[in-house]
């Protein structure tokens, strides 16, 4: 008797020259599989449906093949957190300057960040010093917008979600709501970052995106239309910072 054997799906390929990790994933009530060539995960996601499906996604990735190339060709390039690499700091290239004798902590200074210690606790010291300094800023500027239209907030938490840059819950509660970031803002424009602030602490007041919010939010921030258009055409590019492959 000879049995039907589902088709294996890739876990990754090489797209425009560069490994692409392969992601399967199901969707309960789908009926087709949907393809997607994710630039801030950086990979390819296919969405099946909650049985089968298998088929179908191996001669979607065949047949749109030239498509993900096209897609993949345009992703940002990894920028690792290394000696002599130049990240974003508030919108500007910043060299990181490592030395062995260099404090440990780092130190930013007119165009480098000075950091010691071991070369390979290098990454991590970075990283952790940009959300230190993403919240820092960020909880700062959000209890004083807060502050300007009566509003309490309990907490503003940083995280490195890749859905979205910020969001606000219990916008109701009498303790105040709980606000979050992604950490990454530290890496855009000061403005670009205030901006986004701007929108979180507007959902204070009007949960929703009414024109009612859209005007507090501009009157937070008259840049909030051009910071988000600064995110779209840069902010994949963020989520590269940091990152190896």
């Amino acid at each position: 008797m000879l049995r039907w054997l589902k088709p294996a799906l890739p876990t990754e390929l090489t797209i425009a020259g560069r490994p692409v990790p392969v992601v399967a994933t199901r969707r309960a009530g789908a009926r087709t599989v949907r393809l997607k060539a994710n630039a801030i995960t950086g990979r390819i996601e296919l969405s099946l449906p909650g049985r089968g499906g298998e088929a179908a996604a191996a001669t979607l990735l065949k047949s749109h093949h030239g498509w993900l190339e096209a897609r993949v060709s345009r992703w940002p390039r990894p920028l690792p957190f290394r000696p002599g690499a130049h990240v974003p700091v508030d919108g500007e290239p910043v060299l990181i300057d490592w030395h062995p004798a260099h404090p440990r902590t780092p130190l930013l200074g007119p165009g480098r960040l000075r950091v010691g210690g071991p070369a390979e606790a290098l990454p991590g010291r970075v990283e952790r010093w940009l959300k230190a300094r993403a919240r820092a800023d960020m909880e700062a500027t959000t209890l004083a917008l807060a502050g300007q239209i009566g509003r309490r907030v309990a907490r503003v938490a940083i995280a490195d979600q890749s859905s979205r840059w910020g969001s606000c819950a219990g916008w109701n509660r009498p303790e105040g709501a709980r606000i979050g970031y992604s950490w990454r803002l530290i890496l855009a424009p000061a403005w670009v970052r205030r901006a986004i602030v701007a929108h979180e602490v507007a959902h204070l007041v009007h949960p929703d995106h009414s024109p009612a919010f859209h005007a507090l939010n501009r009157q937070l921030d008259p840049r909030a239309t051009e910071a988000r258009r600064w995110l779209a055409r840069h902010g994949a590019a963020l989520h590269w910072v940091g990152r190896e492959i």
